[in-house]
């Protein structure tokens, strides 16, 4: 069985996706398409606007036959842990090919910028002499991989570059055997906020749907998509974003205390003390960040560390996940499925992957629950600013059957 993997977050689910996947499945020629997908926060360092089972029920009514979940807390880390930790989730599955969106689809591109970014130690020197210039690190980067293979060196200047670029180094590392498939991107930059009804980028989709205006004429939503998005809605009076959590991150910051701080993911020494003394400085996610944000640390990075203290995230987590076989036990957890999708599952199964569809299974399979557990508090987190909240939400939630 042919299957093609894609690595995703659908926050929310579009058109754009809808393309990607139906161009995936006419280049590879494969027999089923599985998707890892981030939960219920994504790797810009937020909540997503509606929950991971609405996200992933669209994706199998939008051309998708298998949706498993990308697991806490590698969603919402930078790209090179996020595209690692999706890379190991897709081993998992009898997967042939991997398809990815792209600005640049010149494949031969890509895989040699990625070749230079594993254990090149002449390319990491450069990059850090690049940043003792003052450079940003994307910067520094930028211009190390021109020093090195010439050409224009804008490439990372556009995410899904710089997420493709991770994901065949993950794969090389994993020595993955793959058939890479790139898909040019269509519409909207990925960072455009303006709706013009026709392939918008999910950005713009968030602001206009957070803002409350033109969620229904827009085109660039799926039908399923829509109809999700309007019934989480209809269950929790509102859509999630990291501003829903401002007062909450205050709460923590001043409960960890500046050498707390020091604790969190990707807080550094320094950085510790400049959030903490900003605390109560602003109105709203941005401005906060915005007070913090330096060439050091970008605005993303920020909108990440934040969100690793609002759910509490230590170095001591990643350390413990990346380093001990946690986080490769040999099983998937399934957000939504098709006929085929099953197929696929059932191959996986043949081949030891353990499938969790609920909460007993853990226990059936006798798996370790440090991960559950993380998810499960990120989960009951994610419903703290809604009046419907779904606390222990992981414990009876099943994946999601739609019928071909």
């Amino acid at each position: 069985m042919n299957v093609t993997g894609i690595i995703a977050e659908y926050n929310p689910f579009h058109k754009g996706h809808e393309y990607q996947i139906k161009k995936a499945r006419e280049l590879s020629n494969c027999d089923g398409l599985a998707v890892v997908m981030s939960g219920n926060y994504v790797q810009r360092g937020e909540p997503a606007l509606i929950d991971k089972y609405k996200r992933a029920e669209a994706a199998i009514y939008g051309g998708a036959d298998l949706v498993i979940e990308l697991p806490m807390p590698f969603s919402c880390q930078s790209a090179e842990h996020f595209a690692s930790a999706a890379i190991k989730e897709l081993k998992k599955l009898p997967v042939t090919h991997l398809s990815f969106g792209c600005e640049n689809d010149d494949i031969e591109t890509l895989k040699e910028i990625a070749m230079l970014q594993i254990d090149n130690h002449d390319y990491d020197k450069n990059v850090k002499e690049e940043l003792h210039k003052g450079m940003s690190h994307p910067k520094a980067v930028a211009n190390s991989i021109t020093n090195f293979i010439g050409g224009n060196n804008d490439i990372i200047d556009y995410p899904n570059n710089v997420l493709a670029i991770e994901y065949i180094k993950s794969s090389y590392k994993s020595n993955c055997k793959w058939t890479f498939v790139p898909i040019k991107r269509i519409g909207q930059n990925h960072n455009n906020e303006n709706l013009t009804g026709q392939f918008d980028s999910a950005t713009a989709i968030r602001k206009n749907i957070i803002t409350g205006s033109n969620i229904i004429h827009t085109n660039s939503l799926t039908n399923k998509s829509l109809e999700l998005i309007n019934k989480f809605y209809e269950e929790n009076e509102g859509f999630n974003y990291l501003d829903n959590y401002l007062e909450f991150i205050y709460y923590r910051v001043l409960e960890l205390g500046s050498d707390g701080l020091k604790r969190i993911y990707e807080v550094s020494e320094g950085l510790n003390n400049k959030i903490y003394s900003n605390v109560f400085k602003s109105y709203n996610i941005d401005d906060f960040i915005m007070s913090i944000k330096s060439k050091r640390y970008t605005y993303s990075k920020i909108r990440r560390i934040l969100l690793n203290i609002l759910l509490g995230i230590t170095k001591h987590d990643i350390i413990d996940f990346m380093l001990t076989k946690t986080f490769e036990l040999n099983y998937i957890k399934v957000l939504a499925f098709n006929d085929t999708g099953r197929k696929i599952i059932k191959e996986a199964k043949n081949n030891d992957t353990y499938i969790i569809n609920r909460y007993s299974d853990y226990n059936k399979y006798n798996i370790n629950l440090n991960i559950f557990n993380l998810t499960n508090k990120a989960t009951n987190i994610y419903y703290l600013p809604f009046k419907n909240r779904e606390i222990n939400q992981e414990y009876y939630q099943n994946s999601i059957y739609v019928k071909e």
